[in-house]
């Protein structure tokens, strides 16, 4: 059997209207893939739940990755609290049609997990273009000068009249993405500067 692969997203992107239906259309029925839809009314507890019944019924052995549609998202913190302990087992955010399509193409030339997940965020960052806008073309970076070695200082715990400096801060109390706990504490405590 192949890869196991799950599309996890915001609305009804992944299956019904979108995604797997489009690279079906262009591949044929695909094996070994799942999906799951973040509706309105879900929260990560409910996603964690859908992606599980999913691998419930996918062949697992090879590994899964699972391609969600934007980083920090519920279905992204949702697959990453399955995937933090086990091995071949990877979470690729950022999922189109190009990334899909020659991700599952790639499963039948049998390559290892981690040749699929780079060929994945590879193929998915290639399939973003504009037409008219020139390709920015990367300069060949300059040899770096030999930095003196400096020992590192040894950190020092911070006291009661010590402060940290914080240039910039996101905060974000709506909670609209569910639990508040971030997908990778294990402790299952609230972290509440986490709210997706």
């Amino acid at each position: 059997m192949t890869i196991a692969i799950v599309i996890g997203t915001h609305g009804w992107a992944a299956e019904q209207i979108g995604l797997l239906k489009t690279a079906e259309m262009l591949l044929g029925e695909q094996e070994n893939v799942g999906w799951i839809d973040f509706v309105p009314g879900e929260n990560a507890e409910t996603l964690i739940e859908k992606y599980n019944a999913q691998l419930a019924k996918l062949d697992t052995t090879k590994g899964v990755l699972f391609l969600v549609d934007t980083w920090g998202g519920s279905p992204f913190n949702a697959a990453s609290r399955i995937v933090v302990d086990k091995e071949h087992y990877e979470v690729i955010a950022g999922v189109n049609i190009p990334m899909l399509v020659e991700t599952l193409m790639a499963r039948d030339d049998d390559p290892s997990f981690d040749e699929l997940v780079a060929l994945a965020v590879e193929t998915g960052r290639e399939g973003v273009k504009a037409l008219k806008a020139k390709p920015i073309e990367k300069a060949a970076p300059a040899p770096a000068a030999a930095a003196p070695k400096v020992a590192p200082t040894p950190a020092k715990p911070m006291g009661p009249n010590d402060y940290m400096v914080i240039g910039l801060a996101r905060i974000d109390d709506r909670l609209i993405h569910g639990s508040g706990r971030h997908p990778l504490d294990q402790r299952n405590q609230c972290l509440p500067y986490y709210c997706c």
